[in-house]
């Protein structure tokens, strides 16, 4: 047997039909980089079920020695069509042709085992499986975030619908022309979208133009943070949160400097973070902490995102405290339950994780509450962020 051809064997409850079924999810890709064609998917699930499942054992050599005009003919494409798909295929890390180009292709099996191949190998696939996991979790969570984009941009339309202000309408409309996002699917012009609908928002309830701008986000909890009160913006800071803002400013330095090693790793490690880099690792971190989506929406809706970012943050440093700390967290839910019942009291967390000795947690896990698998939108930062974490984590 070719040991440059052996395999590591899919894991374990995974077979060869789970496999093509998951390589036709991901076809589609996050990028342009990931797409697969049609024609490949079909070639290459044509090739995976060709197989015995015994090929797909750890340490076995797995592929097809089929001659293109026979595959050509039985998919009925062209030879051409399907040479084209093999190119494809290789450049995506999904095969590697063994044989010399334009030679025949042949292999040879011995008591049920492949001893020698000289056609087209699926070790690259067999063994880059967590990989196309990978970009299945990052290509639902694209599409989530998507649509928690299109949700959000279509309820600020209602609510500038709301105000029955003509001049903001009319430039809602010039914006969005009837207010429809459904064909939308790039993410970069739906927050661009979102982005004009909120300042629109943000003009009408300042008059005189008098805020704490979103240009200042590196040094405060969250943008636009109103002077003055107004009753078209029930879902910005109270009076409370805003006075506990003035007090202490929080950086996203100073917050990454609290977190938990786990949640820094979320972090870009090339740039110093930001407050959407915050707000994206906190909308992970809900996992960790049985946190569901909608609680976690609600939050960003009632606190703002860079606040409820911070409780996530704060939720998760005290969580890994030692079981006699007053300030652990048991349970992820009930504490953000009650931090958006109060929410003055994340200052004095951060004011006391600031203080804890030597600044820093210690080396220790946590063993979040078990709940059922909870469901829901996830929220479009943590999508974006687990995408560029993931086309990190999963190059070849």
């Amino acid at each position: 047997m070719s040991i440059s051809l052996a395999h590591n064997g899919l894991p374990p409850g995974v077979t060869h039909f789970s496999l093509a079924d998951l390589i036709e999810k991901i076809a589609p890709g996050t990028c342009r980089e990931e797409y697969l064609s049609a024609t490949a998917v079909r070639v290459l699930k044509h090739y995976i079920l060709g197989c015995r499942s015994s090929d797909f054992e750890h340490g076995k050599i797995c592929g097809v020695w089929e001659q293109p005009q026979t595959t050509a003919l039985t998919l009925r494409i062209s030879t051409k069509v399907l040479h084209n798909a093999e190119a494809e295929l290789e450049r995506g890390g999904y095969i590697e042709r063994t044989h010399v180009p334009h030679a025949r292709r042949t292999g040879q099996r011995r008591d049920g085992v492949i001893v020698s191949l000289a056609g087209i190998s699926l070790r690259p696939l067999i063994d880059g499986y967590s990989r196309w996991k990978a970009r299945l979790e990052a290509l639902e969570l694209h599409e989530r975030a998507i649509a928690s984009l299109r949700h959000e941009v279509v309820m600020l339309g209602r609510e500038i619908r709301a105000t029955q202000a003509a001049a903001l309408i009319e430039e809602a409309e010039r914006i969005l022309p009837r207010g429809r996002v459904s064909r939308i699917s790039s993410i970069e012009k739906l927050g661009a979208l979102k982005g004009m609908l909120e300042a629109l928002l943000v003009q009408l309830d300042l008059p005189s133009g008098d805020t704490k701008s979103s240009h200042r986000t590196e040094e405060i909890f969250a943008p636009n943070i109103l002077v003055k009160d107004s009753s078209r913006n029930r879902k910005r800071a109270t009076d409370a949160q805003f006075r506990a803002d003035q007090s202490d400013e929080v950086s996203p330095a100073l917050a990454a400097s609290l977190a938990s090693a786990d949640y820094r790793s979320l972090l870009p490690s090339d740039r110093a973070p930001g407050w959407p880099d915050i707000v994206e690792a906190s909308s992970i971190a809900c996992r960790w902490h049985n946190v569901s989506q909608p609680a976690w929406a609600e939050a960003c809706e009632k606190l703002g995102r860079e606040r409820a970012a911070l409780c996530l943050l704060v939720i998760d440093r005290n969580a890994r405290l030692p079981s006699e700390h007053r300030y652990r967290a048991r349970s992820g839910r009930k504490c953000l339950s009650g931090l958006l019942r109060n929410a003055s009291s994340l200052l004095p967390m951060i004011k006391a994780a600031k203080g804890y000795p030597e600044g820093s947690l210690p080396d220790r896990q946590f063993e979040p509450e078990v709940s059922a698998p909870r469901t829901g939108q996830s929220f479009a930062g943590a999508c974006l962020s687990a995408l560029a974490k993931l086309s990190g984590e999963v190059q070849p």
